[in-house]
């Protein structure tokens, strides 16, 4: 009897285990179950190009141009051209002017040699007062060089801030329709992908502009 109460007993709890592992083993699935169809749920409910979206989303365009290249390439710009025609006819016109005022000068000191080598002075005050002259109009040669080159200084100045300021205008305009977020330096880069050069672009629609200003 007390045999038989015992392999009752085992009996009754193997199957309470066995219960158990039976109801915690079910639920398990019911849960599993749910996250799956909860899961397809929320995957129906996002677009299908839900990732493309975010990708778009979170992209960044950008470009570059290659200002060593822009620079070679300047002299199809037209306005730069005559950006570079204007400065070149102002070089030109100074350095006349001043070779103009030299050759005089020269002349003046070689007249000046001459005739005190052949005593034209008939006194020492005529010939420091002509001294004096000569020393006079050689400041304002001096003078005059320094002012012919301030004055191309700032011609040029002037110019390369009108050039830049067309520019700047320029690339507000161009990004109106292209929507890049930077336009960058290539100077600056270390790498960059080649697709994202718009040296050629930023030149052919500079011209375009130029063209229809003028």
């Amino acid at each position: 009897m007390k045999n038989f109460n015992i392999i009752a007993l085992s009996i009754l709890a193997l199957a309470v285990i066995g219960l158990y592992v039976l109801h915690f083993s079910s639920k398990s699935e019911c849960v599993e179950s749910v996250d799956d169809a909860n899961t397809k749920d929320s995957l129906a409910i996002l677009p299908e190009d839900s990732l493309m979206t975010v990708k778009k989303d979170t992209a960044y365009p950008i470009a570059y141009v290659n200002v060593g290249k822009l620079q070679e390439s300047l002299q199809k710009y037209d306005f730069y051209k005559r950006w570079n025609e204007k400065l070149l006819q102002k070089e030109a016109k100074s350095t006349k002017e001043l070779k103009s005022a030299q050759q005089k000068l020269a002349t003046e000191l070689e007249v000046f040699q001459q005739k005190y080598q052949s005593g034209g002075f008939l006194t020492k005050e005529s010939f420091e007062q002509e001294q004096n002259r000569l020393y006079s109009k050689n400041q304002e040669l001096q003078e005059l060089q320094l002012r012919l080159e301030q004055d191309f200084a700032n011609e040029q100045l002037k110019l390369t801030k009108q050039l830049m300021d067309t520019i700047d205008t320029f690339f507000k305009s161009y990004n109106q329709d292209r929507k890049y977020k930077m336009i960058i330096n290539s100077a600056d880069l270390l790498y960059a992908d080649e697709a994202l050069d718009i040296t050629s672009d930023v030149l052919s629609q500079l011209n375009d502009r130029y063209s229809k200003k003028k």
